[in-house]
C-alpha cells in the first residue's frame, strides 16, 4: 500500500500525529509531500516552538528512503492507493494534483470544524461527535512521548492536583482558581499563550520540566482549550497519576471509562465529589492510574490511531 500524505508546512497536531503513526506502521511507503521539515526538526504540534519545547527524535528519520520524485505523475497514474491531505493544504492539492486516481481523505484537525463541501472523499475530523458523517479522528500519543513521560515515574508525589498550561480567562481560568481555593497542595502553573513576540512567556515550563512536574502530582487535570481535544489530554493519560478530565462533546473511538481509568466531570462540585475519595485512598488512585496507562497503550498510541484510520477508510472504500 502506497500513501501520499499532502502536508502543510505549519505544525498541526492531528495530521502530524496521524502521519507519525502511519510512518511507524508502513515506513517509507507513506510519503509526506511536500516534505514537512518541522517534524524532522523535533516540532510536535506547536506553531511557536522554541528549542526547549521540541521533541528530539520523536518523528521517524528521513534517511533518503522516502521517494518524493515525480509525485504528480505517480498520483495521476494511480501509483498511490490513497492521498491523505491536511485540510490546510487543499488549495495546494487542487493546484498541483487535480485529477489523480487515488482515493482522497481530508484531515480536519482544526479547533472548530472546517467548512468542507460534500464531495468524493472521506473527511476525518478532530472536533466531531460523529453525527456530521465525518470519521472521528482525535489526537493520540507517540510512543516516544510515552517513554519520555514514564521515565519520571520514580518521582515522589508532592502535589494533589496538577495543571500546567496557558489560560487567558474563561472556563479554564475559573476552574483552576476555584480548585486553588479548595486545595492547598496543588501545582497550578499558568501562563499566557505563547506568541512569536513572546515564545517563552513567564510561567511556561520547558517540555522536560513540564513532564517532571506532572509526574509529581497524584492527579493531573485536563481542560478543553481552543478545541475540546487537546494534546495535554493524551500526555496526562500517560502519567503515573489519576487522570481527571472535563467531559467532551466528542466521539473518541475506544474511549476511556469514567471511574475505571479516568474521572470525568462537568462542574467543580462534581469534580470535588470524585476527587476527594481518590486523594484519601492511595490504592484506588493507583488502580485508576494504572488502568489509564494500559488503555492508552492498548488503544491510543499513534500507531493504534493509524491502524484505526486504515481500517475505517478501507471499509469505506470497499
Amino acid at each position: 500500500m502506497k500513501i501520499l500524505f499532502i502536508t502543510h508546512p505549519y505544525p498541526n497536531y492531528v495530521p502530524d500525529l496521524l502521519l507519525h503513526g502511519l510512518r511507524k506502521l508502513l515506513g517509507p511507503d507513506v510519503v509526506d509531500y511536500p516534505r514537512k521539515n518541522c517534524l524532522y526538526q523535533g516540532v510536535l504540534g506547536l506553531g511557536v516552538c522554541p528549542e526547549d519545547q521540541k521533541c528530539p527524535g520523536w518523528f521517524p528519520d528521513d534517511t533518503g528512503s522516502i521517494d518524493r520524485e515525480d509525485i504528480a505523475k505517480k498520483a495521476a497514474a494511480g501509483y498511490f492507493k490513497y492521498i491523505v491531505c491536511d485540510c490546510r493544504a487543499i488549495a495546494w492539492l487542487l493546484s498541483n494534483l487535480a485529477g489523480g486516481k487515488a482515493r482522497l481523505i481530508l484531515i480536519d484537525g482544526e479547533d472548530l470544524p472546517a467548512r468542507i463541501p460534500p464531495g468524493n472523499y472521506i473527511i476525518c475530523r478532530r472536533e466531531t461527535d460523529g453525527a456530521d458523517f465525518s470519521l472521528p479522528l482525535p489526537m493520540a500519543l507517540p510512543e516516544e512521548i510515552f517513554r519520555w513521560i514514564s521515565k519520571y515515574d520514580h518521582l515522589e508525589k508532592k502535589f494533589s492536583i496538577g495543571f500546567l498550561g496557558s489560560t487567558n480567562g474563561g472556563r479554564r481560568r475559573k476552574i483552576v482558581d476555584d480548585l486553588g481555593r479548595i486545595y492547598s497542595d496543588t501545582l497550578f502553573q499558568t501562563s499566557i499563550i505563547p506568541s512569536a513576540d513572546d515564545p517563552a512567556p513567564h510561567g511556561r515550563a520547558n517540555r522536560d520540566e513540564y513532564y517532571r512536574r506532572l509526574q509529581k502530582c497524584r492527579v493531573v487535570l485536563s481542560l478543553a482549550g481552543a478545541g475540546h481535544d487537546t494534546f495535554r489530554f493524551w500526555e496526562n493519560a500517560a502519567c503515573n497519576a489519576v487522570h481527571l478530565a472535563s467531559r467532551l462533546p466528542l466521539y473518541i473511538p475506544n474511549d476511556f471509562t469514567d471511574r475505571q481509568n479516568i474521572l470525568r466531570f462537568e462542574t467543580v462540585d462534581e469534580l470535588k465529589r470524585k476527587i476527594d475519595p481518590i486523594l484519601e485512598k492511595a490504592d484506588r488512585a493507583q488502580e485508576i492510574a494504572a488502568g489509564s496507562r494500559r488503555h492508552l497503550v492498548a488503544e491510543h498510541l499513534t500507531t493504534r490511531r493509524a491502524a484505526y484510520f486504515l481500517e475505517k477508510i478501507e471499509r469505506a472504500y470497499r
